[in-house]
């Protein structure tokens, strides 16, 4: 047969007709230039023309939508700074405020005049229209003036509409000025009324970034400017009125929107300037960009949409140029090849007829063709057989792969794990169903299959019973090792139309926790490849339980710790909170309630976390966990460790919070009368010793009474001025304890001392101890609210400032504190005999 097929090549390829064959073929290095610089061209240029259009269109619609989007959040921003304002005044118009005293009431101005610098004046209209107070930072505080403004607009406006913004003026022929007023809340409210320099709307106005040099600007309803980054136009009391883009949209109050448009600026520059109006007091915001820099997006565009098509032409042709002139090569390369390989044979023949130097190397490998036909064939049986091993092996080291890919990603996603097991399985052994059983109590239950009809496996997760009754299973689970079952003529045990079934046990400690079964309609013996392949997939799917079972057991409690520790955050952010309560009751009633529950769950669940602890560690002791199971373990261990010290931190945090109010709790500030000084503070000290005493048994310390009988009575709040000094004294036992820890001196005694002294219109009471003393540092802040010094867990911070508002706000008394590091601690109480003076602090 080679020998018919070469006779007419050899006819053709030396015939006198070859000569006159050649002249007419065009080299193909020529023809594939020629149509690919052509193709490449005619699809750049077309491609070019849409994109460069396209492309310019859509660049300046998102110029004009990103200048009116900024227009917009320039607005809000300005809105923003005038609704804190607003909010900044309201806290001064609650109903109780007009009760406050005028030194109050005067105090709490200043302290919105630090915390609104905005505002450089503060007055107070009452309900009549008069002025009662008024504080400002340029003129002297004026208290109860009786200034009638009961006809002006400040009054009548903010009483009628609950808050008044007034126009803009400027003071002084430059600084812009708006009247804020808001109305009190309550019956016959009065008035709050502020006056804010607008000059600062500066910093808003800056801090608004348009490209490099664009830039907000702020005008009134009657387009003067109010607001511009050069402070000096506002200074100046500039009129932009009658520029084009002012006067255009003053126009038409209250119409739509319009789109950006293109205009002059006050330095005769092209700008493109978008506005948004400030409903809330009428004002108008503009944001205009120089059109160079704001169309900059369209140009590059443009630039870059011309640039990339010409180089794109040029590069097409230069590729197809020679792309063409290399694809001969090659061509030209296999023809010699072919040459010298034409003493072979070969079944397959080429036929080219396309008057190239293609059609030449078709006619010599024709030629090759038959004579090496017979080593062809050989050599193709071996490489086939070998390739199908290697691609056998290839597949089964991919799917190992990938099972521990899902293991390593997904550990404790059995499910996951589970059916890609069951799914490398299927396609590795070439089997119809492979099904994953395990042990559920007495029993079992499906775990994943692979080729279940979805009815069936319905069916068989709906009655766990069925999962066990497999033929192979039961076989399995008593001899714990592997069973095949390979010819269903054999044991009546087949069925289901099952040629052959391989069961491979699930071993845990010697344990049978279920089984591996794959089930394929052909019978014989699965190959011992295959078995050794199912046992692999079976050791993992034992460590993936193991993982997802101790996995389960440390989520399930970690979210329970998680959830009782967002509890105690949530509790200790309502402590901090509860210090603006009205009363001081209500703050003691609000974080019992707070921290009860949660507290209680935190203490009941450490011992569960630490028995969890306990399971783990042994888990790992036993050497029942290694490789990637045993790293999840101990990462999980070190999860739950952290977890638990942030509960038993937190935990005493919330116990020391909760003892240290309930220990001063009381439903209000009692009843104000009569009483015995010398009995609250015995009353005070029985206290405070027996409940040191029940914390730390082994603690002994020295009580000394020099109380002055007379002192007698006087006119005080009994519940508050014992709970001032059961703080006292419970610091001092504390301060006691500490330096005895700290191992004191030889001879040292733990004493306190309680002392009273009768000055006349005034009496004095002395809590002394001999403990650590207090730093320089330390006694500087120590009456402010929630400084401590005392370890987490063991005190709020709350005690001393209390204590010092109690007597010097509410009993018009002192609280001092003497004090040397290292030696003792002397606080000394003064309170007046006929009963609380005027609210004051203590020097």
């Amino acid at each position: 047969m080679s020998g018919a097929a070469a006779t007419p090549l050899r006819a053709t390829a030396s015939g006198p007709s070859e000569p006159a064959s050649r002249l007419r073929r065009v080299p193909l290095s020529v023809k594939l230039a020629v149509a690919l610089v052509g193709l490449v061209t005619l699809v750049l240029l077309v491609n070019g023309v849409v994109n460069l259009w396209l492309n310019y269109d859509e660049a300046k619609r998102t110029a004009v939508r990103l200048q009116q989007e900024k227009a917009h959040a320039a607005a809000e921003r300005v809105d923003a700074f005038i609704a804190e304002i607003e909010n900044q005044i309201g806290w001064t118009t609650r109903a109780e405020w007009r009760r406050v005293p005028p030194e109050q009431q005067r105090y709490d101005f200043i302290r919105l005049l630090r915390q609104a610098p905005a505002i450089t004046e503060a007055s107070y209209l009452d309900a009549a229209g008069r002025e009662q107070l008024k504080v400002s930072r340029l003129e002297p505080d004026v208290i109860g003036s009786g200034r009638d403004f009961s006809g002006d607009p400040r009054f009548v406006r903010a009483v009628a509409d609950k808050v008044w913004l007034g126009p803009v003026t400027f003071r002084r022929g430059s600084e812009p000025y708006m009247t804020v007023a808001v109305a009190h809340a309550g019956k016959h409210p009065g008035v709050t009324v502020a006056e804010v320099n607008l000059k600062l709307i500066w910093d808003v106005v800056s801090a608004i970034h348009v490209g490099d040099k664009g830039y907000a600007f702020v005008v009134s309803d009657t387009g003067r400017l109010i607001a511009h980054p050069d402070l000096t136009l506002v200074l100046r009391d500039t009129d932009l009125s009658r520029t084009p883009q002012v006067r255009h949209v003053l126009a038409s109050p209250g119409g739509p929107e319009t789109e950006p448009e293109i205009t002059l600026d006050l330095d005769g520059r092209r700008v493109l300037t978008a506005h948004a109006r400030i409903e809330r007091v009428g004002w108008i915001v503009f944001v205009q960009s120089p059109v160079a820099e704001a169309m900059a997006p369209v140009y590059t565009a443009l630039y870059q949409a011309l640039t990339l098509l010409g180089l794109g032409l040029l590069l097409a042709t230069v590729a197809g140029t020679l792309l063409a002139r290399r694809m001969v090569v090659p061509i030209r390369r296999l023809q010699e090849g072919a040459e010298r390989l034409g003493g072979g044979d070969l079944t397959q023949r080429i036929s080219i007829r396309t008057g190239d130097e293609i059609e030449t190397l078709a006619d010599r490998f024709n030629q090759m063709a038959g004579r090496i036909q017979d080593s062809y064939e050989t050599l193709e049986a071996k490489v086939g057989e070998r390739t199908h091993d290697l691609n056998e092996a290839l597949r089964q080291q991919t799917a190992t792969a990938e099972v521990l890919k899902v293991i390593s990603r997904s550990a404790f996603d059995l499910e996951a794990v589970l059916s890609t097991l069951t799914r490398s399985a299927a396609e590795l052994c070439g089997v119809e169903r492979v099904v994953i059983v395990l042990r559920d109590g007495d029993g079992y239950r499906l775990g994943a299959a692979t080729g279940l009809a979805p009815e069936s496996e319905r069916f068989v997760r709906a009655h766990p019973d069925l999962a066990g009754r497999d033929a192979v299973v039961p076989r399995v689970v008593r001899s714990g090792a592997v069973e095949q079952i390979p010819d269903p003529a054999g044991p009546p045990e087949a069925q289901h139309g099952a040629g052959a079934v391989l069961g491979v046990p699930l071993l845990r400690n010697g344990a049978v926790e279920g089984v591996f079964v794959l089930t394929r309609p052909e019978p014989g013996a699965f190959p011992a490849r295959q078995v050794e392949l199912v046992q692999t997939f079976a050791d993992q799917a034992v460590i993936a339980v193991e993982n997802a079972r101790l996995f389960g057991e440390v989520q399930a409690r970690t979210g329970e710790l998680t959830a009782s520790l967002t509890d105690l955050r949530a509790a200790q952010s309502r402590l901090v909170q509860s210090e603006k309560l009205a009363s001081l009751g209500q703050l003691t009633a609000g974080i019992a309630h707070e921290i009860k529950n949660p507290l209680n769950f935190v203490n009941n669940f450490s011992a569960l976390s630490a028995e969890l602890l306990d399971e783990l560690r042994e888990a790992l002791d036993a050497g029942a966990l290694d490789g990637r199971a045993r790293e999840e373990v101990e990462e999980l261990i070190g999860l739950l460790q952290g977890n638990l010290a942030k509960v038993v931190q937190h935990g005493k945090r919330a116990d020391s919070i909760v003892k240290n109010m309930l220990l001063h709790s009381r439903e209000g500030s009692g009843e104000r009368r009569e009483a015995d000084l010398n009995a609250l503070v015995e009353e005070s000290l029985a206290l405070a010793y027996h409940g040191a005493r029940a914390e730390r048994p082994g603690f002994n310390v020295t009580l000394v009474r020099d109380l002055d009988p007379s002192a007698g009575t006087l006119a005080l709040y009994p519940q508050e001025i014992t709970r001032v000094l059961l703080n006292l004294i419970t610091n001092g036992f504390y301060a006691l304890r500490k330096r005895e820890a700290e191992g004191g001196e030889p001879g040292f005694a733990p004493t306190l001392i309680a002392a009273t002294r009768n000055l006349g219109d005034k009496v004095e009471i002395r809590i002394r101890d001999n403990g650590t003393g207090i730093p320089d540092e330390v006694k500087a802040k120590m009456f402010n609210p929630f400084f401590t010094t005392k370890p987490a867990g063991e005190g709020t911070g709350l005690g001393l400032s209390l204590s010092h508002d109690i007597v010097v706000k509410q009993h018009g008394g002192t609280l001092d504190v003497a004090t040397a590091p290292g030696a003792f601690t002397e606080f000394t109480i003064v309170l007046p005999r006929g009963g609380a003076a005027a609210p004051g602090r203590a020097p």
